[in-house]
């Protein structure tokens, strides 16, 4: 069998977004922490990886423990960490100044049980886990070891990636400037590429596909039957369970997911959602509270990629468009889906400990902003709506200034299909309102640096 993890990287050959951001953590001398790269099968992880060590003039091992079963079976009869170092220095060579790579480390029971020995006892190593289920990793009789270890979730291509493997490269560049002036030609030009990026997704492989076009849903498909059987392999819940919690997260997208939306008990759901967040499949926001009194709101739940969503949401759903869907009735999928993928552009380069929210107002009250996002500029949570209309209007940022009041803070962000544009409102207050195909977490943080 034709291993895809490694033949989609074999043909293309591109440089992610967060690899500076994992380049910088490997070389920083200093930190002895084990780096955790986690992530969602089949977004490119272990390339990620390999790509950036490639730039590191130090000596390398890398193992795959999914693949090589006898390194696995040698490190799972390992007696100690001192066995285990000796087994790597003895038989496999590993030097001091060097760095340790094993790929899906979750295979191993033993491996979590040694990371606080990785920091503590060899310094000398800089070791790089990775895995789609690191949930598994440790187990519940291990104790995590706090501030040992660094973390970063790997997702599939955001907005300015999806074009540079379409060969928009000018366009990608562009993006990652952080303008404040687009041409209306070039804004509608970027709208229609966004329109794609939300039908295909950001699976490297369906990018892939649908650049060479080629039929990118059977892609899809192919993807979610391989998931679908690891999940249910590794996690034992039955077929329909999988395919029914994508299914329920996907038709309600933007809103609560309740448990009940899911085709079995409320416990089975309840547990097989929390191990499909914990696969990175599907993400969690949670709310909230500025009153520690009314903190039992329902988190939000999303899909890790949008064209997941668009196969998996019902087929009485039409094919929707930022440009040509008109009818408010049809947008109302839409926003749903502009909400995630908004999400996922701004979790990009993120800790596995996700820092965005959402806050509602009340029980009693439809108020409510879609993400809360921590930013280093201003020291504070920095509301967000996402909004799909091509118009902003005042009734888009009512609730961000609910918020802004609440809060005595003097800043808001609409991310939309409309035009860059900068807002002060009669009350004193500044609202940044953004294109979808500019909203990134460091193009947030640059524009707030400019205000």
């Amino acid at each position: 069998m034709v291993d895809k993890k490694v033949l989609f990287w074999e043909i293309i050959s591109m440089e992610r977004n967060i690899h500076p951001t994992l380049l910088a953590m490997i070389t920083d001398y200093n930190s002895r922490e084990v780096i955790i790269i986690e992530g969602a099968r089949q977004v490119g992880k272990s390339y990620l990886v390999n790509d950036v060590l490639k730039e590191i003039d130090l000596p390398k091992i890398s193992f795959d423990l999914e693949k090589n079963s006898a390194i696995r079976h040698q490190i799972n009869q390992t007696k100690s960490f001192e066995d285990f170092k000796d087994l790597l220095v003895d038989q496999y060579k590993l030097k001091e100044k060097s760095i340790l790579f094993i790929d899906e480390a979750q295979e191993s029971r033993l491996l979590a049980s040694y990371v606080k020995s990785f920091k503590e006892d060899w310094p000398g190593i800089k070791v790089i886990l990775t895995g789609s289920s690191m949930n598994r990793f440790f187990s519940k009789d291990t104790i995590i070891p706090v501030g040992r270890t660094k973390s970063l979730c790997v997702y599939p291509f955001v907005f300015n990636e999806f074009l540079r493997l379409l060969g928009q490269e000018d366009l990608a560049n562009f993006i990652m400037e952080s303008p404040e002036k687009v041409s209306e030609t070039r804004h509608n030009f970027l709208l229609e590429y966004f329109d794609a990026y939300l039908q295909v997704g950001g699976y490297p492989e369906v990018v892939k596909a649908y650049r060479d076009k080629k039929n990118y849903t059977e892609v899809i498909d192919e993807i979610l039957g391989s998931l679908e059987e690891d999940f249910i392999r590794k996690e034992a819940y039955q077929p329909q369970i999988f395919d029914s919690i994508l299914r329920g997260v996907a038709n309600h997208i933007g809103s609560i997911s309740k448990y009940s939306s899911i085709e079995t008990s409320k416990y089975k759901a309840k547990l097989a959602i929390e191990a499909m967040i914990a696969w990175h499949l599907v993400l969690e926001v949670r709310p909230y509270s500025l009153d520690p009194h009314r903190s039992n709101f329902l988190p939000k739940r999303y899909l890790s990629d949008v064209g997941i969503i668009n196969r998996k949401r019902s087929l009485a759903a039409p094919t929707i468009s930022i440009l040509n869907t008109l009818d408010e009735k049809l947008r109302t999928p839409l926003g749903g889906l502009f909400e995630n993928a908004v999400l996922i552009n701004l979790l990009e380069g993120s800790s596995v400990y996700k820092d965005l929210t959402t806050w509602k107002k009340g029980s009693n009250t439809e108020i409510e902003i879609d993400f809360l996002m921590e930013s280093e500029i201003m020291m504070a949570k920095i509301p967000i709506e996402c909004k799909a209309s091509l118009t902003l209007k005042k009734k888009h940022y009512h609730n961000l200034i609910q918020y802004l009041k609440a809060t005595n803070q003097k800043i808001g962000l609409v991310i939309s299909a409309a035009p860059f544009q900068k807002i002060r409102t009669e009350e004193g207050y500044f609202i940044l309102n953004i294109p979808i195909y500019l909203a990134s977490k460091k193009n947030i943080e640059l524009y707030l640096s400019r205000l």
